[in-house]
């Protein structure tokens, strides 16, 4: 009993702690560059990994924990240089892509009945594909490959919860996030892309990270 209270308290802490990190690194881009403001950025996938490994079981542990450290192994790429290491960026996400899809298909539910969700992905990340393509060039084929990762890792986000809810959310605004980077890299940018990027992929891991404790089998469960 004591254990569990205590695994239940760190995870507590665990997901305040992102929040505060999280949004203390958002606050900054407001700001003149300022040193070491890029560990902000990756510290929170560091914490939701180590708290999905305490608490969940080892199937939904392993592949979830893998995601969030190479998620924040590309959080350092592109805080470095979003031009420059964009592409390593890129090769560390699609591990987060691929880790977090092995995670949401070995705890799956039905899958055909919930097209009404996974749909409009598939969709959204053909329009985007399709809007980037003109503009790809060398790059058409690991770009392509990278968003049919985060297409199927979104889609299988909608068969883990009993109603698509949180886990899926996350998952859907992920794709939204990394959707605006490609938009910014090889259509046009906008302004304030780096604030408004930044808030919706850190809300996106937060719901990822928070719905995956709600959804996923835990250690102390029979």
């Amino acid at each position: 009993m004591q254990s569990v209270e205590q695994d239940l308290k760190w995870v507590t802490h665990a997901r305040l702690a992102f929040a505060i990190i999280a949004a203390t690194y958002w606050l900054t881009l407001w700001l003149p560059p300022l040193p070491g403001s890029w560990i902000l950025k990756f510290t929170p996938m560091l914490i939701a990994a180590a708290a999905l490994a305490i608490l969940l079981k080892p199937a939904a542990a392993v592949p979830m924990a893998i995601g969030f450290v190479a998620a924040a192994g590309g959080d350092i790429f592109l805080a470095f240089d979003r031009n420059h290491y964009f592409t390593s960026g890129l090769a560390c996400f699609l591990v987060t892509q691929i880790a977090y899809s092995m995670a949401f298909v070995r705890h799956r539910r039905t899958f055909m009945q919930r097209w009404p969700w996974w749909l409009p992905v598939i969709a959204f990340g053909l329009t985007v594909l399709a809007l980037m393509w003109p503009s790809l060039g060398n790059d058409r084929i690991p770009v392509a490959v990278y968003v049919a990762a985060l297409v199927f890792m979104a889609v299988s986000a909608t068969t883990v919860e009993k109603r698509p809810g949180r886990l899926f959310a996350g998952a859907a605004l992920f794709v939204v996030s990394d959707a605006l980077i490609g938009i910014t890299r090889f259509v046009a940018d906008f302004s304030y892309s780096v604030q408004i990027i930044i808030a919706i992929y850190a809300l996106a891991q937060y719901l990822i990270f928070t719905g995956a404790i709600e959804a996923m089998p835990k250690r102390l469960e029979r």
